[in-house]
């Protein structure tokens, strides 16, 4: 169980650790193809500025001046003999050409230079100016996208976590008052019997096999109500045994509890030959409290309770089928969380423990797969002894 869990945790903080640098991956490919964009846009600017000049075309120049230099959207600034010609997409409170506006911008462009080399211009093969520039203010808003991710993440992570936390102590809470329910309902017969036979001792009746005997019954159920208890919380040693004997054993223990009045019929339909691997007592219990269900759920004490099994492939089908008053279909899927229950008094632990067995005990499972008043099915699997 401890490994299954440390499984789990190295699975998600993997997942984390995937999630975190997929995030900063898919960033940077952004950012680096706006990054291409403004240097190709900067390169063809100063080849064009570059020829204009060259060419001395009017029509050359104005179209550098008027349509190229206008369609730049990221910050940019041209010199020339150390003077700054042309300044764009730059936001300077100061008046420009001031000696604060002046200082600023050489300020910038040796920030512009530590990341992007300057183009040079040429006249007649002679360096007269360069365009220096800088990422788009897109870029900039972008690095910060995955720490803000990230962030949201965290807090969605946080509080998902307290809400789980809050939901699992309520869980927690539920499953103690059920347990504690539980156990005095499972002591309290055999304990009362008991009282009942101590006081018959001490009146001297004369029937003392029968009483003998009949304590004997109770303290052994006792010690069974103590085996299950105690192998509820642990991994027992599952062993081999035969799921038809375990069936019949608790059909006949149910039998016996019924009432003189009852009409309901226990069936069961299956084959002596299939064995699994598992915990007698607890499977016992499952099954005790499948069947305690199923006859609470008969309206009047008047319907049949059928089990069938069956086995398929590499494990064993076990259907409960009873003729009861049935689920609610939006209750299905709450009918294995600790606290839920359709009884007036009931306690909600008994179909959350059947799913501990099942599930992660014997590895198998357990199922509401139908319902309606007069038909309820409950179906388990188990892995057969193999």
């Amino acid at each position: 169980m401890i490994e299954k869990y440390l499984n789990i945790k190295l699975i998600l903080f993997g997942l984390f650790i995937s999630i975190v640098t997929g995030i900063f991956s898919l960033n940077q490919i952004v950012i680096n193809q706006l990054r291409n964009e403004a240097v190709s846009q900067a390169e063809h600017l100063a080849t064009s500025y570059s020829n204009a000049i060259n060419s001395m075309e009017q029509d050359d120049i104005r179209f550098v001046i008027d349509i190229l230099l206008p369609s730049i959207k990221f910050p940019m600034i041209i010199t020339s003999n150390d003077e700054i010609s042309v300044v764009l997409n730059l936001n300077i409170s100061d008046k420009v050409g001031s000696e604060a506006y002046n200082k600023k911008i050489w300020t910038l462009i040796k920030k512009m230079d530590q990341v992007f080399v300057p183009l040079d211009l040429v006249w007649n093969n002679v360096k007269w100016g360069e365009i220096h520039y800088s990422d788009p203010q897109v870029v900039n808003r972008l690095k910060w996208i995955p720490y803000l991710e990230l962030l949201f993440g965290a807090i969605f992570v946080i509080i998902a976590t307290w809400g789980f936390k809050v939901i699992n102590k309520s869980e927690q809470r539920m499953i103690y008052v059920g347990m504690a329910k539980e156990t005095a309902h499972q002591l309290g017969t055999p304990i009362s019997s008991l009282m009942g036979w101590v006081k018959l001792i001490r009146e001297d009746k004369s029937d003392t096999d029968n009483i003998s005997l009949s304590m004997e019954q109770d303290i052994q159920r006792l010690s069974e109500i103590s085996k299950r208890f105690s192998k509820i919380g642990s991994m027992p040693k599952l062993k081999k045994l035969s799921i038809d004997e375990l069936i019949i054993e608790n059909i006949t223990y149910m039998k016996n509890r019924l009432p003189n009045e009852s009409n309901i019929k226990i069936i069961y339909a299956g084959s002596p030959n299939i064995y699994i691997k598992g915990d007698w007592v607890l499977l016992s219990w499952a099954f005790e409290n499948l069947l305690k269900n199923s006859i609470d759920a008969i309206i009047n004490n008047d319907g049949m309770i059928k089990i069938v099994v069956i086995q398929k492939d590499s494990f064993v089908q076990l259907d409960i089928i009873d003729t009861g008053k049935g689920i609610i279909r939006t209750d299905w899927n709450k009918v294995f969380n600790p606290g839920y229950s359709s009884k007036v008094r009931g306690w909600g632990l008994g179909l959350s423990l059947v799913l501990r067995i099942f599930e992660e005990i014997h590895d198998g499972s357990i199922k509401l797969i139908f319902s309606k008043p007069g038909k309820t099915i409950f179906r388990v699997q188990i892995p057969i002894f193999i």
